[in-house]
């Protein structure tokens, strides 16, 4: 690299970038454009200007730009700022990018290109730009629209999924070929690499931070800033992984600490200079002749962009329970390619697994999208009043019943939040457990049990059969045994199925890929079908009550041991407070009352709705008090009924019947379960109508060990309901009837006095 050539370089490279940018945002056009344009002015390919000497030297600047760049996006990423997208924006950018995945490899596919080559082209336009969308919506002053929101909201995913798509791009470029072996290596190798990136972000850095924060000024803020960003760099090179992930995971780690704000502030000048220099050498690789020669593929490349990333977006916004409106509006703003996809070519040319044709093809396609963005949105309107006027009348009403306009606010919700934080762990952690289970049973058992059969077939058979297995109750606690939280939702707005549904359905998608996986090593057939095909058994064992017993005490059982020495100190502090009811200030108690005269239900039919999660445990009836009614007892107007579970399950039954004329809620507040049971003498009820909270322990000998709520006979036996379980100190409120019952359980019942004098007539609890 010599000083004087790097020199006029850098100098001719900043000249144009200058003037090119200038002229672009006085036409109102991304910058990105202009540094592209411009690198391909003052490339060897444009003869009538100046031209930089030495271009690997460019290319060297611009390696370092990207890192720069993901480093940025780090300092921009949170988990916070993950939760705040709602399931709306989860949705959106699931769906867009792995129908654009499937879509790009297989017009490659029909171009005739290599496998590798249709691999990168899915992945390059799986996702679209967040600084041209975000440049046309401040052009157009749409930033305040709430779909604007959703669409940036599901940009910063996109951004998120195309950091783990270059750690599989990168390790399937390893090899050139898709190894179970070697991606089984670099997932593990990705989790202790993730696992070591939280530890330091939440002990080392902040701390260091702290102890050095009196010394830190501007400067050396941004060099501490920078040194962490390189160091992480080449963390990420010497285990395997490309520099832009390191870069990023440097930048996410400074993204949660105190000093964030200011170290984005610093590092944004550099990010912007490197990243000038980055988008001028991707316009330096546009070679006219070679673009004319490929102008066929650039054209299909560019109609199935437009086409499929509008499309899957539109598709994407109504399943997430946006109205029409919300989804051609939002869709028309996803119509193009952008500097992600630059970084992935990026990625396949150092590697050298893609033709050198595909990256100034792609950035044709990106400049030929990019400029047709603002035109899209614009008109997005208009697009909408056409296709809403020539909608048949069914999908018009039908849509207009199953999606809403303030979707986008009511997924933002703290429920939305906590759901999809749930769901994110949960899928997360199986899949992760599938894939290893599926890697050992192939790489290893099938071929041991093979040997030992000494035929190929019943080897294979025997190994999926275990693999399979071990995978099902993995794919059923994929399926939160509680599901409150998603009746809640539910049952809040209409418009809430449709995402609700939608998440469901990925998770046994990818159940059933699993599946198949294993299944192919059988059947010749092809993955599409023993996909549907395993899909089937999936949908009957999320439904599997003995199934769920067992995925309920494995969960429990992980989270005790998880949690061994937290619940071992709260088991400790409740012996020295003998008053410590861990339930007292978790289940509520809420009062409901029929109004409709004509109103004759028995409970069955009163609450057999699948979202009615809360238990009736007494009927007011004027004077008289029915504790823990039968499920045949019938309920009529004038009755007030008092309703137990947690603070979710009360909530998920008041908005539930709240939309029902017969039923109103009371004047009652509603109460701690501590506060009901004792105040219940003060409101003068007879002894004999209270009701009443108990623990009783279970022994090695009790007949109700190793049997789920359901079939266990409390109910029947003693007129008691399992409101709790405390299992080794560890507190399972409201727990489900598939709850399989175990030695030493404590269990907390409810009921009515005469539940008292039963259990201690049949040894189960002391005088």
């Amino acid at each position: 690299m010599h000083l004087e050539s790097l020199v006029e370089d850098l100098a001719l490279i900043l000249v144009a970038s200058a003037v090119l940018t200038i002229i672009f945002r006085k036409l109102k056009q991304p910058v990105v454009l202009g540094y592209i344009v411009a690198g391909f002015l003052i490339s060897p390919n444009f003869v009538y200007l100046p031209t930089v000497v030495d271009q690997a030297d460019i290319g060297t600047w611009a390696d370092i730009g990207i890192i720069f760049l993901m480093f940025g996006l780090g300092l921009d990423f949170s988990f916070k700022k993950l939760g705040q997208v709602g399931g709306s924006a989860f949705t959106v950018a699931a769906t867009v990018m792995a129908m654009m995945v499937l879509v790009g490899a297989g017009v490659g596919t029909l171009l005739g290109w290599s496998k590798m080559d249709c691999i990168f082209l899915g992945g390059m336009i799986s996702m679209s730009s967040t600084m041209i969308i975000l440049k046309a919506y401040e052009e157009y002053d749409l930033l305040r629209e709430g779909f604007a929101h959703m669409i940036l909201g599901a940009l910063v995913i996109e951004d998120i999924g195309g950091i783990f798509m270059l750690v599989i791009l990168s390790t399937i470029s390893a090899g050139k070929n898709v190894s179970d072996a070697a991606m089984a290596q670099q997932i593990l190798i990705m989790i202790i690499y993730l696992v070591a990136w939280i530890l330091i972000g939440i002990f080392l850095v902040p701390t260091i931070q702290k102890k050095i924060s009196h010394l830190l000024n501007d400067e050396l803020t941004l060099i501490f800033s920078a040194a962490l960003c390189l160091v992480m760099v080449v963390i990420a090179n010497l285990i395997g992984f490309s520099s832009a992930l390191g870069a990023f995971l440097a930048g996410s780690i400074l993204a949660g600490t105190v000093q964030s704000d200011r170290i984005r502030f610093l590092v944004k000048p550099v990010k912007d200079l490197f990243g000038a220099i980055f988008f001028v050498s991707v316009g330096m690789l546009i070679v006219p002749k070679m673009l004319l020669d490929y102008i066929v593929p650039i054209i299909i490349i560019t109609v199935v962009v437009i086409v499929g990333q509008m499309t899957f977006s539109v598709i994407g916004i109504l399943l997430s329970g946006q109205s029409l409106h919300t989804a051609i509006r939002g869709g028309f703003s996803m119509v193009q390619i952008g500097e992600f996809s630059f970084i992935v070519a990026t990625l396949g040319m150092n590697m050298g697994v893609i033709s050198t044709h595909l990256y100034p093809i792609i950035v044709c396609v990106s400049v030929i999208t990019a400029f047709l963005t603002p035109v899209f949105i614009k008109n997005s309107e208009k697009a909408y009043k056409f296709i809403n006027k020539r909608l048949p009348d069914k999908l018009r009403k039908a849509l207009r019943k199953n999606t809403s306009e303030n979707q986008t606010r009511d997924s933002v919700d703290n429920d939305w939040n906590e759901y999809i934080k749930r769901v994110c762990i949960r899928t997360g952690a199986c899949t992760s457990i599938l894939f290893l289970f599926y890697w050992a049973g192939t790489r290893h058992l099938m071929p041991r049990l093979t040997e030992m059969v000494d035929s190929q077939m019943t080897g294979n058979i025997l190994s999926a059969a275990i693999i399979i297995a071990f995978m099902l109750p993995v794919i059923n606690v994929m399926f939160d045994s509680n599901k409150t939280l998603y009746y809640k939702i539910w049952v809040k707005h209409r418009s809430n199925h449709l995402p609700l549904i939608t998440m469901m359905a990925l998770r046994v998608l990818m159940g059933a890929c699993f599946l198949a996986l294993v299944l192919r090593k059988i059947f010749h057939i092809p993955f599409v079908i023993l996909v549907l095909i395993a899909a089937i058994p999936i949908f009957f064992i999320v439904r599997s009550a003995w199934l769920n017993g067992v995925t309920i005490a494995m969960e429990k059982s992980f989270v005790a041991n998880f949690s061994e020495r937290t619940l071992d100190k709260a088991k400790k502090d409740r012996s020295r407070d003998k008053n410590y009811r861990w339930l007292d200030e978790s289940l509520y108690v809420a009062e409901f009352e029929i109004t409709d005269p004509d109103f004759n239900q028995t409970i069955f039919d009163f609450t057999k709705r699948k979202d009615f999660v809360v238990t009736i445990i007494r009927i007011i009836r004027e004077t008289e008090y029915i504790n823990m009614p039968s499920a045949d007892e019938y309920i009529s107007s004038g009755d007030v009924l008092q309703m137990l579970g947690t603070k979710h399950e009360v909530d998920a039954c008041t908005m539930l019947l709240e939309r029902n004329d017969a039923i109103r809620y009371t004047e009652s507040d509603d109460k701690v379960l501590k506060d009901f049971i004792y105040g219940q003498r003060f409101e003068g009820l007879p002894e004999e109508s209270e009701l009443v909270c108990v623990p009783i322990k279970l022994d090695a000998t009790s007949r109700f060990v190793r049997k789920s709520i359901k079939n266990c006979g409390l109910r029947q036996a003693f007129g008691a309901t399992i409101i709790g379980i405390e299992r080794g100190a560890l507190p399972i409120v409201s727990p489900g009837i598939d709850t399989v019952l175990a030695k030493d359980d404590i269990l907390w019942l409810i009921g009515g006095s005469e539940m008292v004098n039963r259990l201690i007539r049949s040894g189960l609890m002391d005088k």
